[in-house]
């Protein structure tokens, strides 16, 4: 699961627990088998169910969400578009990459997720947040499809213009490329980049973990979608999506489609930067 999934699948959690009359704890897998990746967002959250907690017993709820199942997935789409070959997936292979493309459940919505940070990363954002500033990724991970990366030359033009008005850093893994003439923040771990978003005014980057973990933190942030996925499924209301028209999701996993960057290269500096700046203002009153 990656530390988007993870996130989303908190949030859910968080949010079946509240409306549980019960408030039985919540167990994140398929049903039987907790999925217990990326542990360390769970730290100081007890409504949470773990698989020792299953295998005494307890009654939980769930949440349905692993590495085979994604609750913004459309299998039953994915299923009737696959026909026969929807079959090979017991030969290990995912619906989404038989089919060449995700077909998403447009009733789903994604939900902040209830994070807690440790003392020490509660110091880190006092620390930082003494100066204002803006946290920026231009880069999508290695792992992510194509379609989903906005013009990294943009991403430079919008950092020099923006630094003019405030501090602006590129914050990303340690060993992702480094947008040129921009401060870096190399969070030695996800959660400590928490922290730093926490901190920071605004963040802007592509759709995915990190813009998730902004909304954990309650981060305001502008995220460039595109046409890959749709904002109405993973995006959150404080924040801005900018989907350079797009009116549907295609979800292409391999290359940039046509689709995706007619709406990519639709979005100008100008929007991102008009956008940011709506963002901040907001955070200033």
């Amino acid at each position: 699961m990656s530390y988007g999934d993870r996130l989303m699948a908190l949030g859910d959690a968080w949010a079946l627990h509240l409306s549980d009359p019960l408030k039985r704890r919540v167990a994140i897998g398929d049903g039987r088998w907790v999925d217990e990746s990326q542990a360390d967002l769970s730290w100081g959250l007890e409504f949470l169910a773990s698989s020792a907690d299953v295998a005494g017993g307890e009654d939980v709820s769930w949440v349905y969400s692993h590495l085979h199942h994604r609750p913004y997935i459309d299998y039953v789409g994915i299923r009737a578009e696959l026909g026969w070959r929807w079959h090979l997936k017991h030969l290990g292979l995912k619906p989404t990459r038989l089919l060449g493309r995700y077909m998403y459940d447009l009733s789903y919505r994604a939900k902040p997720a209830p994070i807690k940070l440790t003392p020490q990363e509660d110091e880190l954002v006092a620390q930082w947040a003494a100066t204002p500033y803006v946290a920026i990724e231009p880069f999508i991970k290695p792992s992510a499809p194509p379609s989903k990366q906005w013009p990294v030359e943009r991403f430079a033009e919008l950092a020099r213009r923006l630094s003019q008005e405030i501090e602006v850093y590129q914050i990303s893994a340690p060993n992702s490329p480094v947008l040129e003439g921009v401060p870096q923040i190399r969070p030695r771990s996800f959660r400590e980049s928490m922290a730093y978003l926490k901190g920071a005014r605004l963040y802007i980057g592509p759709e995915g973990g990190l813009h998730h973990a902004a909304a954990a933190v309650g981060t305001r942030a502008v995220v460039v979608y595109g046409g890959f996925t749709s904002p109405l499924i993973t995006g959150y209301d404080f924040h801005t999506q900018l989907t350079g028209g797009a009116t549907y999701a295609c979800g292409t996993r391999v290359g940039m489609c046509p689709h995706c960057r007619e709406h990519l290269h639709g979005i100008t500096v100008d929007e991102v930067l008009s956008a940011a700046r709506l963002q901040l203002a907001q955070v200033q009153t």
